[in-house]
């Protein structure tokens, strides 16, 4: 039975809450524009995206956020560590039940007795429509979605933290360069830039796969790891069919240094005309010689002069460091032309400069390289010194650039 407790019904703000009883247990329903949440007493939170996918559930004190490729992170603490794991498909398929059931039954509560009707609950059709479809969001519906992801897309090998919630478009696939030794993301795929008509169809296609999910989705991703390689009339083809296909969002992508010296200013001030609004380049370091060591391309020198031509051209910038990266015996060194070269930088608001801590990946030869050049990994402590020390020694003039972490851990799309 439903008892109306409070209805806060606000026109013309992000979102409309109302709070009902059912069967006795509290139960608050918050609708914005793109998503859809509901609190069942203070233990458990559902959130769906306007398309019906389930996107994060909180329940007894774990997280779990489910990718549109299927795959479910879970995240909860134990002595104060925060685990992070990603469900076995047996597990994500019950969870994914269990939510669809939870939805089913508050769907049902609601169609009885008329006490579904706007008059009754404060809540429009709509609102009731997007019950309806997270309740149809069962496990067979997870894997059809999942499959249906794998014909539109590539594997998405990473991104960075604020586009975690783009639409990715795939203009490119692999790296164009795929040498670092730390980075196995892209180790098995060649390098490809799409031509027109198949970028157009990748679009169209990645739009019908979305449907009303776009509404959550607030900006473009142009992937894979260095999209930017692409001709800037190639590039300028491929925004405006993005526009076309997804809507005028912001675009942003991922660039390495070396390449990025290749454009003009002029280049990159009519990509930004078509919506680029920020770039991505794996700084990981300043320091020369540790670059060779990885086996990075691009060098300091090259990352102050592409910076600095997008910077002019009105483009921002995030760089990410690579916390740990050559162990102890690039330490030093790290740290110096790190924070030389950022301070060099013209940095400022709208830039993010991110922190990550190495991951050795198994299947990157990193770990063996530095194994037989007797090289140490930093244990805990020394990750932690070596970050605050780099942030200690940054100077900028105020606004300065975000500082933010970027743990790989916890992507997932």
């Amino acid at each position: 039975m439903i008892g109306r407790m409070s209805i806060d019904i606000r026109p013309n703000v992000s979102a409309m809450v109302v709070c009902l009883t059912i069967g006795g247990e509290q139960v608050t329903i918050s609708v914005k524009p793109g998503a859809i949440s509901v609190m069942f007493g203070t233990y458990e939170v559902l959130t769906y995206d306007r398309g019906g996918r389930l996107w994060t559930l909180v329940r007894n004190g774990r997280m779990y956020r489910r990718g549109l490729n299927g795959e479910v992170l879970q995240k909860y603490r134990v002595d104060g560590a925060l685990i992070r794991r990603r469900l076995s498909d047996a597990e994500a398929v019950d969870l994914i039940d269990s939510a669809a059931a939870r939805m089913a039954v508050l769907r049902d509560a609601l169609a009885v007795e008329g006490s579904a009707r706007a008059d009754e609950t404060g809540m429009p059709d709509e609102a009731l429509e997007m019950l309806a479809r997270a309740a149809r969001f069962d496990a067979a519906a997870h894997l059809a979605d999942r499959a249906a992801f794998a014909r539109v897309y590539d594997p998405v090998g990473i991104l960075p933290p604020d586009q975690y919630m783009a639409v990715v478009l795939q203009a490119t696939e692999g790296c164009s360069f795929n040498t670092c030794t730390f980075c196995d993301f892209y180790r098995d795929r060649r390098f490809r830039i799409k031509s027109p008509d198949e970028f157009r169809a990748h679009a169209q296609a990645v739009r019908a796969f979305l449907g009303d999910s776009l509404l959550m989705r607030r900006s473009i991703f142009l992937g894979e790891a260095n999209a930017l390689a692409a001709p800037t009339p190639r590039l300028e083809a491929f925004m405006e069919i993005a526009r076309e296909a997804i809507g005028a969002l912001p675009v942003h992508a991922f660039l390495d240094a070396l390449t990025g010296r290749k454009k003009s200013v002029e280049e990159y001030a009519r990509l930004g005309a078509l919506g680029l609004k920020r770039v991505s380049i794996g700084l990981e370091s300043g320091h020369d010689p540790l670059l060779e060591f990885v086996q990075k391309p691009s060098s300091a020198a090259d990352v102050a002069e592409t910076v600095a031509t997008l910077k002019q051209a009105g483009i921002a910038v995030s760089l990410i460091v690579l916390v740990g990266l050559g162990g102890d015996r690039f330490a030093a060194g790290h740290v110096a032309d790190t924070v030389a070269l950022l301070n060099r930088l013209p940095l400022g608001a709208g830039d993010i400069i991110y922190f990550s801590t190495l991951v050795e990946r198994e299947r990157a030869p990193y770990s063996a390289r530095a194994a037989e050049a007797g090289i140490r990994p930093l244990d805990n402590a020394e990750l932690r010194a070596q970050r605050q020390a780099i942030v200690a020694g940054l100077r900028f003039e105020s606004p300065g650039p975000q500082i933010a972490k970027y743990d790989i851990h916890e992507f997932i799309y």
